[in-house]
């Protein structure tokens, strides 16, 4: 009896694969190892790097093991494809446009490794790197991006292959969709919105025969579970080459990378989810609640990424003029304090028992605050449950009034706002914009949060005769050729857009940045930063951050300033959201549950309260 274990080579939508055509639980622990129970075989990543983790435990379980001789070539190419210097890799390579040194590193790695992360600053010209790779190796590619940049890349792959490559983008009406995905058969690459991709997945799939796939600003794929994210983990199964391109890949959150890590292999992050958050994060004890308290083994996942990824900082590729960044505070109104501090009153969160309520009222709260500093106030929604006969049970069921499973009103009337008589915080956003202005051959950018901070801001720039562009959820598909009016019409002064819609955008005419109303999410607020930072920047950058002392905009600049994701700390570590020492803490770099917060000792803290202007 021939008791040898032959391992084989195949490909699987044209990646290698290893096979081995054995029965057996102990195989299981092989680096990367899927089980094809149809075919009762196991299957191991073929390719560099991971060629060798596989190799090397192969040795380890099967001492014995024999690899076939098209395996054996195809392993010792891996290893010579190792070796390979970034020099080398480029020998020859013809450049449409010239690329900076970082640009090279980042196509070398891209080309050696099939499966990568491009984890450059913004501003870095990730798009270029991507562009020049299609070059290298040609074949058909679906690049998937927010929707504010499907325009940037048909532009980006024309200007960058001298138009060689040609593209459609997947955006419009139902039809116009349609048409584009027929069209794709005959282009080099598909450009998709996230949001697109997840409602026309199937048809893409079956339609589009792509072999690589990219995923631009891929902490879209934060959330392991939204449907966003498992729309992409299906679109990337096809593809051999698959490329993650972010500046912001985590905000310091494990969680964060589990997403990217699996659109590129899930053997890469862990096998699951539910392994991914055993292995890297810690939950409070002794409560039916999972409270994250910290995260742990944060070297072993930092490996994970560094094994496919390359991460460069702005400061390490580009001499940039100077950025300055200034917090300026203004001096609310009477009724601005008498109003937040109404709110303040009301905004107690209860822990009973060592377990904490939901953390809706946390985020309604902030939410109402920031509002009030801006100027405004939106009205909540008349309160149709307190009469109604379904009440009992809508509570059982989690029912909410004004959503489609309510029985008495599925749809909300229109929201009815307060503005306030008096606005400090316009008076200081017209004096900056004034000074911003001076010079006819400058421009602004502003950045809004709520949709009624950028009517007020409108209808000032209005009356002030300024000319400007305004980008919000309405037109942000437009935004690439939207900001090429910015930059290159004299008469646009300013660029007003919700700071969410801040990606995939060079708005380098504007030397200014004002943040009128300020985002909680850290990676809304990175992005829009850097909009008039980078490539192609040639004047020293100003950025003003609106606050006011002692209130909520001081605890949110200090958050961000400190990289601190306040929506992440909403639904993990609702304690720190409205509480008195919360600005205190990230200035001396106090970490939430440990040494030096008052919640230490898990939630023994019953009632926390934002502090009084």
């Amino acid at each position: 009896m021939n008791s040898r274990v032959i391992c084989g080579l195949s490909q699987v939508q044209g990646t290698p694969i290893l096979f081995l055509p054995k029965q057996g639980k102990h195989l299981k622990s092989i680096y990367g190892a899927t089980y094809f129970r149809k075919q009762m075989m196991w299957v191991f990543p073929a390719f560099y790097p991971f060629h060798q983790y596989v190799v090397h435990d192969l040795k380890i379980v099967e001492p014995d093991i024999e690899f076939t001789p098209e395996a054996e070539a195809h392993l010792a190419a891996c290893d010579a494809w190792a070796t390979r210097g970034e020099e080398e890799i480029l020998s020859g390579f013809p450049f449409v446009t010239k690329p900076f040194d970082h640009q090279r590193s980042a196509l070398a790695f891209a080309i050696q490794n099939i499966r990568c992360g491009i984890f450059y600053d913004m501003g870095l010209g990730k798009s270029k790197v991507v562009v020049d790779l299609l070059r290298y190796e040609p074949g058909k590619t679906l690049i998937l991006t927010p929707t504010v940049g499907v325009d940037m890349w048909a532009h980006e792959l024309n200007i960058h292959s001298g138009g060689a490559l040609t593209s459609v983008v997947m955006k419009g009406t139902t039809k116009k969709k349609q048409e584009a995905l027929e069209q794709a058969s005959g282009v080099d690459a598909l450009v998709v919105g996230y949001d697109t991709a997840k409602n026309w997945h199937d048809k893409i799939m079956d339609t589009f025969d792509y072999s690589t796939i990219v995923a631009d600003e891929s902490h879209n794929l934060r959330g392991p579970t939204t449907a966003r994210t498992k729309s992409a983990l299906g679109l990337a199964s096809k593809a051999k080459r698959r490329v993650l391109l972010s500046g912001t890949p985590s905000l310091g959150n494990p969680i964060h990378l589990y997403g990217q890590l699996a659109f590129l292999g899930k053997y890469i992050p862990a096998t699951d989810l539910w392994t991914f958050k055993k292995h890297y994060i810690q939950y409070a004890k002794g409560t039916s609640k999972r409270i994250v308290v910290g995260y742990k083994n944060l070297d072993m996942l930092n490996d994970k990424v560094q094994s496919v990824a390359v991460r460069k900082k702005k400061e390490e590729c580009l001499d940039l003029p100077e950025r300055t960044i200034t917090d300026v505070a203004f001096d609310p109104s009477a009724e601005q304090k008498k109003m937040y501090n109404k709110l303040v009153t009301g905004a107690i969160i209860e822990l009973a028992n060592g377990e904490l309520y939901e953390p809706d009222m946390a985020a309604v709260t902030l939410q109402k605050l920031l509002q009030v500093m801006s100027g405004f106030l939106i009205l909540p929604k008349p309160e149709i449950c307190d009469e109604c006969l379904h009440l009992e049970g809508c509570v059982l069921h989690g029912v909410k009034p004004y959503t489609p499973a309510c029985r008495k009103v599925q749809v909300p009337p229109p929201s009815e706002i307060q503005r306030l008589k008096k606005n400090p915080k316009m008076d200081m956003l017209d004096q900056l914009l004034e000074g911003a202005l001076e010079n006819p051959e400058d421009k602004a950018i502003i950045w809004c949060f709520f949709t009624e901070e950028l009517n007020m801001v409108q209808e000032y720039l209005e009356e002030k005769e300024i000319g400007h562009i305004r980008v919000d959820g309405s037109n942000s598909s437009k935004g690439q050729e939207l900001a090429n009016k910015f930059n290159n019409d004299p008469d646009v002064r300013v660029w007003l857009a919700q700071v969410s819609t801040g990606v995939a955008l060079t708005l380098t005419a504007a030397a200014y940045t004002i943040y009128y109303g300020l985002t909680y999410r850290l990676d809304d607020y990175l992005q829009s930063m850097d909009r008039n930072y980078r490539i192609g920047q040639g004047k020293p950058t100003f950025v003003y951050r609106l606050l006011a002392k002692n209130s909520i905009l001081e605890f949110v600049t200090a958050a961000l300033s400190q990289k601190q994701n306040i929506a992440d700390t909403l639904s993990d570590k609702i304690e720190c959201v409205l509480c008195g020492l919360s600005s205190k803490c990230l200035r001396n770099g106090v970490e939430p549950f440990q040494k030096g917060c008052i919640h230490q000792s898990r939630v023994k803290r019953t009632v926390t309260r934002p502090g009084k202007l």
